[in-house]
């Protein structure tokens, strides 16, 4: 039987040498600790109930250079997290997307990208990744100080304190030093829409928009830049997104669900800023946002990107 080592991947639990053996994943200290399903990198003894096969997007979007125009799109669908991160992370690093789903072609194109993620099938499609990891961000299977950047969208939003001081003391111990942190994320929000919706059905919005997307870490920025620094990680910015009345088309289909008045408005929202329409509502957001946007509070924001690096 051939046994080699796998470069650039480490036990999730020791962070030592792992060996790859007839489709065995092995540590020298603690024996298996996981399997090959296909091309993909399996630590997981079985598929997660809630979030296998609920996420699978994948984006193909290649833009012809890093410019404005050529990159506008990227800026508008995904809120500027894949600009954020190649302005933070230099081309050719070693990244680790956190929760990837089916990944981003560009950064695949861009860097050495290893992608972890709860869900087989999502990792499936990302297959123009270096390594298509099925695991808990809570234990990442990479050697200490072997990476240039851990980045994230709509993942952090997933954890509870206890979990998010987890993760982001991993994304520490594997980063080398001066190594950047790029996390996009949904934050409890005062945003006037939603603070609006929120007083009149508590119990609605809760299960629309904590409970129906396994939203159990929900807290204002400035708590979450607190278990930042408690990890180790130097915040460098925030950047805020959604400040203004306009939101994006997935607030507004579950604002839809609430009855009366209020519920008609959301409705016909969801009808301005979904289907044929969403693109040209997106691209009204980021407007909004980039212009109008920065003269409101911050904690009006409906979700942030923080930037944050290993001293």
């Amino acid at each position: 039987m051939n046994i080699d080592r796998v470069d650039g991947l480490a036990c999730p639990v020791h962070h030592g040498t792992l060996r790859h053996a007839g489709g065995i994943l092995q540590c020298a200290e603690c024996g298996p600790v996981g399997r090959m399903e296909g091309a993909v990198f399996s630590f997981l003894p079985q598929a997660d109930a809630f979030y296998e096969g609920r996420y699978s997007n994948r984006t193909r979007f290649l833009p012809r250079n890093d410019g404005l125009v050529a990159t506008f799109p990227l800026r508008v669908v995904l809120q500027g997290y894949p600009t954020t991160v190649a302005a933070e992370v230099p081309e050719g690093s070693t990244v680790v997307e956190i929760g990837c789903a089916g990944g981003l072609a560009w950064f695949a194109r861009r860097y050495r990208m290893a992608g972890i993620d709860l869900s087989l099938g999502s990792l499936r499609l990302a297959a123009d990744y270096r390594y298509a990891v099925q695991g808990d961000a809570r234990r990442l299977p990479f050697p200490d100080g072997s990476v240039d950047g851990v980045v994230s969208s709509c993942f952090f939003e997933h954890l509870d304190d206890e979990g998010k001081l987890q993760v982001l003391r991993e994304c520490a111990r594997v980063l080398r030093p001066g190594g950047k942190v790029v996390f996009f994320y949904d934050v409890w929000t005062d945003n006037p829409v939603i603070a609006f919706f929120r007083r009149r059905d508590p119990a609605r919005y809760r299960r629309e928009f904590l409970e129906g997307d396994g939203h159990v870490g929900y807290a204002s920025l400035a708590h979450n830049a607190v278990l930042f620094e408690r990890s180790g990680l130097a915040v460098l910015r925030h950047a805020y997104h959604e400040r203004t009345p306009l939101l994006s088309n997935s607030c507004w289909q579950k604002l839809a669900t609430w009855p009366g008045l209020a519920g008609r408005l959301a409705r016909l929202m969801d009808r301005l800023t979904g289907g044929v329409l969403r693109l040209p509502a997106l691209v009204l957001v980021f407007l909004l946002d980039t212009t109008v946007g920065r003269l409101l509070p911050a904690d009006w924001a409906r979700c942030v990107t923080t930037v944050a690096r290993k001293p």
